[in-house]
Formats: structure tokens, C-alpha cells, sequence
């Protein structure tokens, strides 16, 4: 915000802005991703996830008997894919690696965050097992698709730090 009586205005957004701005609505907007890990087959297989955002990382969290745990463990390679929701026709297809947080300090901050979000967005992880991992994925390449306007618009940009986008 510029101080009273300042003729200049505020400078424009860059593309880059608008389109880290677009991302991370999608993101805030939404709870659950799916996640797509390689099976020791070669198949893919996708589940999933209720997931939080902390900056970059998209923590959730899984059980450690679990395939995809096991996926992850063998190929820390995933795609991810946000989308509907409030978003409505913006959704993110996102590679990225995912790997395990173990350091106490960093579960009892992510845990924080968790218990500080409003009930309507909540987190609620529900993994099948009573020992579990937290897992973050850090996207590397992200896709938006935005049908909003027709005919619709898809950019691709890579993540180069925290949220700051490069166009590919």
C-alpha cells in the first residue's frame, strides 16, 4: 500500500505472480489430493489423501503397512492432482517427491498447524493402521487448468522456491 497523497501507483502483478496467486488459491482451497505412486509391477496406482499445506509442502499422512507407503519408499516420484471443491473448474496436476518427516521438532509443528485449522478445514487423516508416517511431498512441475474463462487455459510452470514460479 502506498502512503497517502503517492501519485505511482501499484505496480501490476508479473504473469508469474498471477499464476503463483492462481496456484496457491487451488491449493488453500482445497483438502484432499490424489497421489500417484509405481507399483513394484509398473502399474500406477492412485488413492486419496487429506493433505495440509505449509508453504511448499503438502504433508499428509499414511500407513506405514500401506502399498503406497511402500511405493513411496522404493520411488519417492508421485503425481498429485487437486482440483473441484470451491475451486470449481481449476484443478493443479502437479510431479513431485515425497519423503518421509522424521525429525520430532517438524511432526510437533506440523501437528500444530493441523490443530489450528478451522473445523470446515479440517484435516482428518485416516490411514488403516495404528503405526503411520507423515509424509511431504515437495512439487518440482505443476500444471493449472482453468476452465473458468471457456475456452479454458492450462500453464506450466516449474516451482523454483517455496511458491515462485518459471514458466516452462
Amino acid at each position: 500500500m502506498r502512503p497517502k497523497g503517492d501519485p505511482t501507483p501499484d505496480p501490476a502483478p508479473t504473469p508469474e505472480a498471477e499464476l503463483q496467486r492462481r496456484i496457491i488459491e487451488v491449493l488453500d482451497e482445497n483438502h484432499l489430493m490424489s497421489v500417484a505412486t509405481n507399483r513394484s509391477d509398473g502399474w500406477p496406482q492412485a488413492t486419496l489423501v487429506n493433505y495440509l499445506r505449509e508453504g511448499r509442502a503438502l504433508c499428509f499422512v499414511v500407513a506405514r503397512d500401506s502399498q503406497k507407503f511402500a511405493n513411496i519408499a522404493r520411488d519417492p516420484r508421485v503425481s498429485l492432482a487437486i482440483g473441484g471443491g470451491s475451486s470449481g473448474a481449476r484443478g493443479l496436476s502437479m510431479s513431485a517427491r515425497v519423503h518421509e518427516v522424521t525429525a520430532p521438532h517438524r511432526i510437533e509443528q506440523i501437528n500444530k498447524l493441523i490443530w489450528a485449522r478451522a473445523e470446515e478445514k479440517a484435516f482428518s487423516p485416516h490411514p488403516l493402521s495404528a503405526s503411520v508416517a507423515v509424509l511431504q511431498a515437495d512439487p518440482e512441475i505443476v500444471a493449472l487448468t482453468d476452465y473458468a474463462d471457456p475456452p479454458g487455459r492450462r500453464d506450466l510452470v516449474r516451482i523454483v522456491e517455496d511458491w515462485r514460479v518459471e514458466r516452462l
